[in-house]
């Protein structure tokens, strides 16, 4: 009879190397959001894989860059929490990239120093021909010591089974470590938070879209007299730094709030299973990034797995 395995899974990379499209490939649901720009993630979203054998906790951590600002320290901070506090670290590499940047070493030297388990991922192979693999899987292999290295492609849903059961052959034998049915740790006001952020970032070209922080104010249901929810109307606020960004964001006659709203409406409807009103206002906030009162009320404070 197999062994119940269970534990704390990290997923940690550099920007914009496909953390967020991996996990909402694993948990076949999206509760992190991908978008084709880099420094996306900015809280540890934990999604729990489960079946028969195993619990998987997985935690999609910020991106690792150079921060430029308090919200990047925390992020960074927040993304060497979970590497430390995991039982297995999935470092994900860019298939495309010849070489082991700062970036990768500094990840595997940090799980190296917690004496954690790691498995290589080379996502993005779709990207490059199969002949040019093999030099990336030797060149790691000689670099650092690894449980296994795995080519997939996230986008593609590509090597994902594979992956999952060498996950369970590395985690330690063990019971579940969160008895409820809940499969994120995200709430439903976060995630319709990150799915306006999201259309920001998808829609506003530039670095606005790094410089914004959307807030939900009202998250009201309407039920029905059996006491099934039948709407939901929301109102959030996008937080920019400059007066500049509020127009830009805005857009003339309102063209561009507009349509971003609309868009982040129907996703956030296709989330919540039910119509959906939702009304976004734009708010300058002076240096917002550096302050800590504001970073602490928006949830982006040096997190922990707790």
């Amino acid at each position: 009879m197999n062994q119940f395995k269970s534990g704390l899974v990290t997923l940690s990379g550099r920007t914009n190397v496909g953390k967020s499209t991996l996990i909402n490939q694993i948990m076949d649901t999206e509760i992190a959001i991908a978008t084709h720009k880099p420094q996306t993630t900015r809280f540890l979203i934990k999604g729990v894989y489960e079946d028969d054998n195993s619990q998987i906790i997985f935690i999609d951590s910020p991106g690792m860059h150079k921060a430029i600002d308090q919200l990047g320290h925390n992020m960074q901070k927040s993304a060497s929490v979970a590497i430390q506090e995991a039982d297995l670290v999935l470092i994900l590499v860019d298939a495309r990239r010849a070489e082991i940047g700062k970036i990768e070493k500094r990840i595997i030297q940090l799980a190296q120093s917690e004496h954690i388990p790691m498995i290589l991922i080379i996502n993005k192979i779709d990207l490059i021909e199969k002949i040019q693999l093999l030099p990336i899987i030797q060149m790691y292999a000689d670099y650092a010591e690894f449980e296994t290295i795995i080519p997939i492609s996230a986008k593609q849903a590509d090597g994902i089974e594979v992956l999952l059961a060498e996950i369970k052959k590395a985690l330690p034998a063990g019971v579940p470590i969160i008895n409820n049915d809940s499969y994120t740790d995200q709430t439903e006001r976060s995630l319709a938070a990150e799915y306006i952020r999201r259309e920001i970032i998808e829609q506003i070209s530039d670095e606005i879209p790094y410089q914004i922080a959307v807030q939900i104010d009202e998250f009201n249901e309407r039920l029905d007299v059996l006491g099934e929810r039948k709407r939901v109307q929301i109102s959030a606020s996008i937080l920019c730094e400059r007066d500049s960004h509020k127009m830009i964001l805005v857009g003339k006659k309102g063209q561009q709030i507009a349509a971003i709203g609309k868009a982040s409406r129907e996703k956030i409807a296709e989330m919540l299973d039910c119509p959906c009103d939702l009304n976004l206002f734009v708010k300058v906030r002076d240096n917002w990034r550096n302050s800590q009162s504001y970073l602490k009320d928006l949830g982006y404070s040096s997190q922990d797995l707790n």
